[in-house]
């Protein structure tokens, strides 16, 4: 064979092999193009490539299903596909659609799309990039078409919630708000901003210190900082200082409230304006103060005798050992030893008489009320002293029974003698008319539950109709005939205002038992005295 036909023979077959890898190449491509477009056919939103023109050259079925269009209408025209498109959207997407092609920059909208198989519009949002050459030529827009009508109308019914919320959170008779974690306000109610005359942005620029009345400040900053810090919600009083330039007592409760997981997203702040409230109560501390300062008044009559006696008596003894006094002094030689034994005496009776004296100036002075830590047996034993006389002039059987080791009460001594005063004279009157048995009076205190301490007074009188019972520590409702009806409902009062409580049942026997228990706690002598 000659050289020439050898070389085209190698030409020839070099040619073949190559046209095959080329073929081989193209079909492979073909293969990896056609899996392409399947893949885009089956995606779960509308594909979609455009001309650098803007015209459709290629839509995958999920939107020709949607709409009901066929690939050649789509191709028809640049806005074809926009017949689909609400009436309302058209002249909008157009606009933004075409910015977005001659720009080459793409676009993204939002769109309501009607879907033939049962005539509703959907909203889509439409997005298209631009593809390009190695040199920068706009090859082809490429882009999708995604229902996102379920998520519009969940952002719509969020909406709707929030301003649901923000209408509830308006109307709330309270200032209320959220805060996060750095004690920002979050989510402030209308009222809350109206009362402070502030905007979100300046209750959240605003210094404490002209939020908080001075004498608040520290003690509330540090208390709530001790919440936010431990998790533990806060509950308080504070002043508030008002757009008017007022500060006013508020009644401030701010909780935490925790994800699934446990953790604070946010702490929700109440807070109850209590001013008036505040107001109301000093003018009910100072009534009660009246109110019993009256029925102490009111027993002085009654004590009249009984305190004349026990004064005269000392003082006589005081003039008794004076002229003794005297008498062994002008002896001649004078009697020291029996002057000193009559002076002696005589100050004896003098502390008496004056210790009867201090007790009486305290039982029926108009003070301040003053929580101390109080001996509850020896309060008793004074007033004991002080109505003896009447109780046993009246024929009376005194029995005492003070338990030993007895807790002190947090209190105010005069105003818990008061108390016992009262039912101590109630019980003795509830015997004045019997005669059949003997008139027994019992003044007992016991430890009770709970950390307090309990007086009780018995006696063996004519008893309480169950009737009278409901109504016998009701203001101005008696069963004495000259009475006021006040002692009873003001020592309830006190002893209510003292932390406990005060209450009366029948015996099995005769008579009424009257009884009160306090608190033996040392710390509450503080809360009764922020709460006086």
């Amino acid at each position: 064979m000659r050289h020439g036909e050898m070389d085209s023979k190698q030409v020839a077959s070099e040619l073949d092999r190559r046209v095959a890898e080329r073929t081989r190449q193209l079909t492979e491509a073909n293969a990896e193009l056609q899996l392409q477009v399947g893949l885009l056919q089956h995606l779960p939103v509308s594909a979609w490539t455009l001309k650098p023109d803007g015209t459709p050259d290629f839509v995958n079925q999920v939107w020709l299903e949607y709409s009901g269009q066929t690939l050649d209408f789509v191709r028809s025209h640049p806005e074809a596909w926009m017949t689909a498109v609400h009436p309302e959207d058209r002249e909008t997407i157009s606009r933004a659609f075409w910015e977005g092609v001659r720009s080459g920059q793409g676009f993204a909208f939002e769109t309501r799309s009607l879907r033939a198989q049962d005539g509703t519009y959907r909203w889509h949002l439409n997005q298209a990039v631009a593809l390009r050459d190695a040199q920068g030529k706009i090859l082809k827009f490429v882009g999708t078409t995604t229902d996102i009508d379920d998520q519009k109308r969940a952002q719509e019914e969020l909406r709707a919630s929030e301003n649901d919320l923000r209408k509830i959170l308006d109307h709330i008779p309270a200032l209320v708000c959220t805060v996060n974690s750095a004690g920002q306000v979050v989510l402030p109610n209308q009222r809350l901003l109206d009362y402070f005359g502030k905007t979100l942005e300046e209750v959240n620029s605003w210094p404490t210190n002209d939020v908080l009345h001075p004498e608040d400040r520290s003690r509330a900053v540090a208390e709530v900082m001790h919440s936010m810090t431990t998790g533990i919600p806060y509950e308080g009083e504070v002043r508030y200082h008002r757009a008017d330039g007022s500060y006013r007592w508020h009644h401030v409760h701010i909780v935490p409230v925790r994800d699934t997981d446990g953790k604070i997203t946010v702490w929700y702040g109440h807070i109850i304006d209590i001013e008036d409230r505040k107001c109301a109560e000093n003018a009910l501390n100072e009534l009660r103060s009246e109110l019993a300062h009256m029925a102490r008044v009111t027993t002085l009559g009654a004590l009249t005798a009984s305190i004349a006696h026990e004064v005269s008596q000392p003082l006589s003894g005081v003039v008794t050992n004076a002229n003794v006094c005297l008498r062994t002094l002008s002896a001649d030689p004078p009697r020291i030893d029996g002057a000193r034994e009559a002076a002696q005496r005589l100050i004896r009776d003098a502390k008496r008489a004056s210790e009867v004296i201090t007790r009486l100036r305290a039982l029926f002075s108009k003070k301040e009320s003053a929580a101390e830590l109080v001996d509850l047996n020896e309060a008793a034993r004074e007033v004991i002293a002080l109505c003896l006389e009447e109780i046993q002039r009246n024929r009376v059987i005194l029995r005492q029974e003070l338990a030993n080791d007895l807790p002190r009460v947090a209190g105010d001594r005069v105003q818990l003698q008061q108390v016992i005063l009262n039912l101590l004279r109630n019980a003795s009157d509830a015997m004045s008319g019997v005669e059949d048995r003997p008139m027994e009076l019992v003044i007992r205190t016991e430890k009770d539950q709970s950390d307090c301490v309990r007086l009780t007074v018995q006696d063996t009188g004519v008893g309480i109709t169950p009737q009278g019972m409901e109504r016998l520590f009701e203001a101005f409702y008696t069963t004495k005939s000259g009475g006021m009806g006040m002692g009873l409902s003001v020592s309830r009062s006190i002893i209510e205002h003292h932390r406990g409580r005060l209450w009366a049942t029948p015996n099995d026997g005769p008579g009424v038992t009257f009884s009160f228990s306090i608190p033996s706690k040392i710390d509450d002598v503080a809360k009764i005295q922020t709460t006086s």
